[in-house]
């Protein structure tokens, strides 16, 4: 996409995105029964609409949360309205931990969508595993991750099914490669936790689906006894689906507009000692508002909190920051990734113990291989 498309370039059709290899050929769905997609970031889900075939089921992670971004894809002017599938295409939800008549399980991972997962294949030569998108350390601990996704991690259900043989690996190297500082959610909350002691109100950026980072931040608001608004129909959506949440969350009225069983308060009553959570792509606009009522913007901390993938960020963030200085505003970038690091390669393979290991998903592929070969020698 960005090698042939940008802000004033789009595509015209499905049938040019096939010519150039951006999406599956017609021909390359023959005789495929089933799709499964492991998460809702749009590099996984791909364009539904491309599936030609109607007999064709495709298992998503969540169908109401696919429902709710469908609305907002159909509108779109842009390619975004090729994602939703065609009326034809049938739906069916993941279950984790449970074997589908195509000997397919689904299992839990960490990862900033929710909900993410990965599959394991019960052939009949050979166990498959597809990792997906994941990280090892979740925001969660053991528990929390139990109750929100009824189920256990991946590594550690693998942990504790030992007569469990995996006999090829298909695994993502997304950081494989990346300079950037492995920060884990751990690390991150200990930093939010700093700040959050020293400022009157942060505003923090999410994905909308990171519901395990919106977790994790409402657990420090509880512990600090601060208060906890949310910008972001959304996340508002997912988090009234999730049971024993640390607090009730309130709804700031001018960015939700639903009904919803979340109080909701106006921009202008934003009490002090507050955590604000705001989509990555609104944070302009909510500081241009928010400048707009009687509430002094220079008791605001911004905590940019950057969305992957990460090869558009930079020049955006260039932009916010000039925003930022201009309103004010003292910002800081975090960026705890969803996916794992390299430095935790070694401990995943040593987990799964493969015999055959495929790579994707990276954009180091041969710094990848590389570093595969010099641990399974």
């Amino acid at each position: 996409m960005n090698k042939y498309y940008s802000t004033f370039i789009s595509p015209k059709s499905t049938a040019e995105l096939r010519e150039l290899n951006i999406i599956p050929k017609q021909e390359w769905y023959e005789n495929v029964s089933d799709i499964y997609i492991s998460h809702m970031h749009l590099d996984h889900m791909g364009a539904l609409s491309n599936i030609p075939n109607p007999k064709t089921i495709v298992h998503l992670p969540n169908i109401q949360i696919y429902e709710d971004m469908k609305e907002k894809w159909e509108l779109s002017p842009t390619w975004l309205s090729l994602i939703p599938n065609k009326y034809y295409t049938q739906l069916k939800q993941l279950t984790p931990l449970e074997t589908d008549r195509n000997n397919v399980m689904a299992i839990s991972v960490s990862h900033s969508a929710y909900p993410s997962y990965a599959f394991i294949y019960f052939g009949k030569n050979e166990n498959v595993l597809y990792t997906g998108d994941f990280r090892i350390e979740s925001f969660l601990n053991n528990e929390e991750f139990y109750k929100l996704n009824n189920s256990e991690p991946l590594l550690n259900f693998l942990n504790n099914n030992k007569d469990l043989k995996i006999d090829t690996l298909i695994i993502e190297g997304t950081n494989i490669g990346s300079n950037r500082l492995p920060l884990e959610p751990k690390e991150t909350l200990n930093i939010i936790n700093k700040l959050a002691k020293n400022y009157n109100k942060i505003i923090t950026t999410t994905h909308a689906l990171d519901i395990e980072y919106a977790y994790a931040l409402m657990k420090i608001a509880t512990e600090l006894n601060m208060n906890f608004y949310i910008a972001s129909a959304q996340t508002a959506k997912l988090l009234e689906n999730i049971p024993e949440l640390p607090l009730k969350p309130k709804l700031i009225e001018e960015y939700t507009n639903y009904i919803s069983f979340f109080e909701k308060i106006t921009l202008n009553e934003i009490n002090e000692k507050s955590f604000i959570l705001v989509p990555y792509r609104d944070i302009i606009n909510f500081i241009k508002d928010v400048s707009l009522t009687s509430m002094h913007i220079k008791d605001y901390a911004i905590i940019i909190s950057e969305p992957e993938p990460q090869t558009e960020e930079a020049i955006e963030y260039d932009i916010m920051s000039n925003w930022f200085s201009r309103m004010g505003i003292q910002s800081y970038r975090i960026r705890p990734s969803g996916h794992y690091y390299p430095y935790q390669l070694k401990t995943i393979l040593n987990t799964i113990k493969p015999k055959n290991i495929k790579i994707l998903h990276t954009e180091k592929p041969q710094l990848f291989q590389k570093i595969i070969e010099s641990y399974t020698k």
